[in-house]
């Protein structure tokens, strides 16, 4: 026998000798293990870790990870497996819970779970920021040696099967009375997190930790599921739709030429201009600017900070206001129910529009090759498809065509610049066959906007503001993406400016960059704008969640307003926009969120704000028509769907 084994013996026998009483504290301190180191991941910091022992949500996300490692760790007959299996993935989803704050500002939720096997993608667009400091190299540490100090104690502490199986039970059971049968009354009330509200996951974070923040929305989906699968019938639901098409009334489009559309969605877009602390030698944006004044532009109001473009797009395109819900993942959502909503590029087909979608990365994330055809698009182009519309990229082998988009990029992506060019040359071969909708998805300002996305002399713009090192260097390389978005948009609108065919251009942001700086915090806290902490109040939720847009046509009378008018909206309105400008007959899903838009400007998970101003963080009571879209999305999603499928047609 070694030496390693010997001292081994030595620390076992005495847990041989007294097994009971080592169990009745390392199985407990397990959990206070877990939710420590749970804890010192997400907040990043030793004297916030352990000012958190106090709280109630600390000792309650200590009581869930004990209970639920007590039945995996009785069921295999081991204190080591039982910690794997349950410390493990709660350590992982912290740091990419961390890492995702970092860099967008927006908390891990349940949605995002389905993009684990994208996780390698994932990495790779943002490997600039997923760097260990030296407190996530001590939570690393710290779950190897309880892993290690599991490992040792495991065999004196075995249970028969006898003891073992009856205490799984009775630890699987406690779990359940607590953690789902009692949730709400045991756990989320006292926390202020109550299942009865529809809150966001940063909220939800705040208030529990992430952890229980993750169980608890997990708990929500489950819970709305089954009961809105008793409550709504189908007699119900055909009332609810009658009644949406009176509160929507008659569809009255304009009598007039089909315009040609171009819906570009522009990377992390905002007028940086505004920026308190903030100034700028030149105009950085001053194509946008020149251009405000000869369209209807305002601020786009979004779900998100630095983060969640697949459903901001889809918001736009489907009108399905998940906020009104949980802020559910519509990416998540099955085709089936996608080809059932009249989406906006489906009711632009119907009415003689051909449709396609350009985007400038890959399709290797969210997928949108597998949905999008069942929101109406004809066409898909991804980074390696630019050959179908671009001449001289036309008939290039695999090398030769790599190497020419290598010459294209700017800020680590493909330009907006090239974005133009593709658009232009795109229309170009489509426009001849009739009137063309063409959304382009722009990647140049995507983050991280960390040191090295732009060279040295591919900067132009120089912000000068207090901040100093990492906050200022990422505001110095998102004020050149943004100023050479600005730029792209003003060759875009020179191209079609002189266009025989009347075209319209529809550019927004899809949110602010999420800024988000290594040691905590991000550029908006330190230029004052909002506490790092995540803690905002409604004013800066609504600052942070908010972007810009214009529409801009070549012929004015195209426009949904006087030119140089000012006219907010939203992700949850802008597709009402889209389909009036198309003059397209709209059916009463859309007939109903075209009269909101008429008083309301944003309605998502924590934040509803009406076209008057008034903030709220739940939604107004008594607003007759966000209770039936409501309704109508609940059946939807959670219902038996009994309407969804009259929606193209009602």
């Amino acid at each position: 026998m070694g030496p390693l084994s010997s001292a081994v013996k030595r620390l076992q026998g005495p847990i041989e000798r007294r097994p009971w009483r080592w169990r009745a504290v390392l199985y407990p301190l397990s959990g206070l293990v877990w939710a420590g180191l749970a804890r010192f991941i997400e907040l990043h910091s030793i004297h916030g870790t352990l000012a958190s022992l106090t709280t109630l949500s600390f000792w309650l996300t200590a009581l869930f990870f004990l209970l639920t490692l007590l039945p995996a760790a009785l069921l295999t007959r081991s204190l080591f497996l039982g910690n794997l299996a349950v410390g493990l993935p709660g350590v992982v989803l912290s740091f990419i819970n961390y890492f995702k704050v970092s860099i967008t500002s927006t908390p891990l939720s349940i949605g995002d779970l389905s993009l684990v096997g994208k996780v390698g993608d994932i990495a790779s667009l943002n490997k600039e920021s997923l760097v260990l400091g030296r407190n996530g190299w001590l939570a690393l540490v710290g779950a190897l040696v309880w892993l290690l100090i599991a490992l040792l104690f495991s065999k004196p502490l075995r249970l028969p099967w006898r003891q073992s199986l009856p205490g799984a039970a009775v630890g699987a059971l406690t779990f359940f009375l607590v953690f789902w049968a009692g949730a709400n009354r045991a756990v989320y009330l006292p926390l202020g997190a109550d299942t009865a509200k529809t809150l966001s996951q940063a909220t939800v974070n705040e208030a529990c930790g992430m952890p229980l923040g993750l169980w608890r929305s997990f708990y929500w989906r489950q819970q709305q599921t089954a009961r809105l699968g008793k409550d709504y019938s189908k007699a119900y639901m055909e009332e609810i739709l009658q009644r949406a098409a009176a509160y929507g009334g008659e569809s009255s489009p304009a009598e007039r030429k089909k315009p040609h559309i171009i819906l570009l969605l522009s990377e992390s877009f905002f007028d940086i201009t505004t920026l308190e602390g903030v100034t700028y030698p030149e105009d950085p944006i001053a194509d946008f600017h020149a251009l405000q004044q000869e369209s209807v532009s305002g601020t786009f109001y979004t779900r998100s900070l630095g983060y969640g473009t697949c459903n901001i797009e889809l918001e736009i395109l489907t009108g399905l206001n998940t906020g009104l819900l949980a802020g559910e993942d519509l990416f998540n959502f099955d085709t089936t129910l996608l080809s059932q909503i009249p989406s906006v590029p489906y009711l632009l087909g119907e009415n003689g529009y051909r449709t396609g979608m350009l985007h400038m990365f890959n399709d290797s994330i969210y997928s949108r090759g597998l949905f999008f055809p069942s929101l109406g698009f004809e066409d898909l182009y991804f980074s390696g498809d630019f050959g179908a519309i671009y001449p001289p990229l036309a008939g290039l082998e695999e090398s030769a065509y790599w190497e020419w988009m290598s010459q294209k990029i700017s800020g680590g992506c493909y330009s907006d610049d090239f974005l133009t060019d593709l658009l232009c040359s795109w229309y170009e071969q489509l426009s001849p066959e009739g009137p063309v909708f063409l959304y382009g998805i722009s990647m140049e300002n995507h983050g991280p906007h960390a040191d090295g996305k732009y060279g040295p002399e591919e900067l132009t713009v120089q912000p000068q503001s207090a901040l100093t090192g990492e906050a200022a260097e990422g505001l110095l390389y998102t004020s050149q993406g943004i100023s050479n978005a600005s730029k792209a948009l003003g060759r875009l609108t020179d191209y079609f400016r002189d266009c025989q065919e009347p075209v319209v251009i529809v550019f927004f942001g899809d949110h602010k960059p999420g800024l988000g700086l290594s040691g905590g915090g991000s550029v908006y806290s330190e230029l004052g704008i909002a506490p790092a902490s995540g803690d905002w109040s409604l004013e800066e939720r609504a600052a942070l969640y908010s972007a810009d847009y214009l529409i801009w046509s070549n012929d004015p009378a195209y426009l949904p307003g006087e030119p140089g008018s000012r006219q907010d909206t939203s992700c949850n309105y802008l597709g009402a926009i889209l389909l009036d400008i198309a003059g397209v007959e709209e059916p009463a899903y859309w007939r109903l969120i075209s009269q909101l838009r008429q008083h309301r400007l944003l309605d998502t998970v924590g934040l509803h704000i009406s076209r008057d101003g008034v903030l709220q963080e739940d939604a107004p009571e008594g607003e007759e028509g966000l209770e039936l879209l409501s309704i109508l999305l609940r059946d939807a999603i959670y219902g038996k769907r009994y309407v969804t499928g009259l929606l193209r047609s009602s």
